[in-house]
């Protein structure tokens, strides 16, 4: 990880750390190095790497687990979710339900044009 000085050094690692973890670099259940590893290969203070990784747990990116570690934590649910919907869309399909019936059902549950 390389710091460059255009914002503060927390918000760098996460900017560097988010990029990593979205992109697919990173991993689900990945390891990450501690706040003192990290420190010391920064030269910089562990408070700083720290307040960095609350940072990334409070955004679901990673999970802190106390004298465990951090992991990548980012992803998990949301993939969860979206194969459990995969797979129910799959069983309408071979139930004999048409796309326009699933759309039909999609739009009573949600409204039609409505964005939530």
């Amino acid at each position: 990880m390389v710091l460059n000085g255009k914002n503060s050094i927390f918000e760098q690692i996460v900017e560097n750390y988010t990029r990593l973890i979205t992109s697919g670099v990173l991993k689900n259940g990945e390891y990450l190095p501690s706040c003192r590893e990290l420190a010391k290969e920064l030269g910089i203070n562990p408070n700083t790497v720290s307040k960095a990784y609350t940072m990334l747990e409070g955004d679901g990116y990673i999970t802190v687990l106390p004298k465990k570690g951090a992991y990548v934590s980012f992803g998990n649910e949301k993939n969860d979710d979206n194969n459990s919907l995969k797979d129910s869309l799959n069983e309408l399909k071979k139930s004999g339900f048409t796309k326009e019936e699933v759309l039909k059902a999609i739009d009573d549950v949600f409204g039609v044009g409505e964005n939530d």
